[in-house]
């Protein structure tokens, strides 16, 4: 499958589960709207940023038999192993604090939106404490 159909139909999927179980939401039809502009001009770069949006959704905005459904429906369709990518972010994230430093962009977001998962859980004060500190790092040496 094109990587701009992938993207679109992948979308699809969170958009007709939400549609399903919560009816028309705001958010998701904005989404929508521009992730159809972004297919009609195959603009991969903004199909992909779409697409990794859903997976914060997925891991932020979700009840854990949502997320359990999503998943199953993601497998289904297309094979993806939700845990299995949710298992190598966490992998990703352990390296960039082994290291001590965050060296881009991208490591920066991928830390903030773990800090934004478990901020609110007490049990994760000291791995927030730590992620907070290389974003604080990474922002002075900018």
């Amino acid at each position: 499958m094109e990587d701009t159909e992938y993207f679109k139909n992948r979308f699809y999927v969170f958009y007709d589960y939400v549609s399903k179980t919560q009816g028309s939401v705001f958010l998701m039809e904005q989404t929508k709207e521009i992730l159809e502009r972004a297919y009609e001009k195959k603009d991969i770069k903004q199909l992909k940023g779409i697409n990794k949006e859903l997976d914060v959704w997925l891991r932020e905005m979700f009840r854990p038999d949502e997320k359990e459904e999503l998943s199953r429906l993601l497998k289904e369709k297309f094979g993806e192993d939700t845990k299995q990518v949710d298992l190598k972010r966490i992998e990703k994230i352990n390296k960039i604090v082994k290291r001590g430093k965050i060296n881009n962009k991208n490591e920066y977001e991928l830390l903030l939106q773990r800090v934004e998962e478990i901020y609110s859980d007490d049990s994760k004060n000291e791995e927030v404490t730590e992620l907070n500190k290389l974003l604080a790092d990474f922002h002075k040496n900018k």
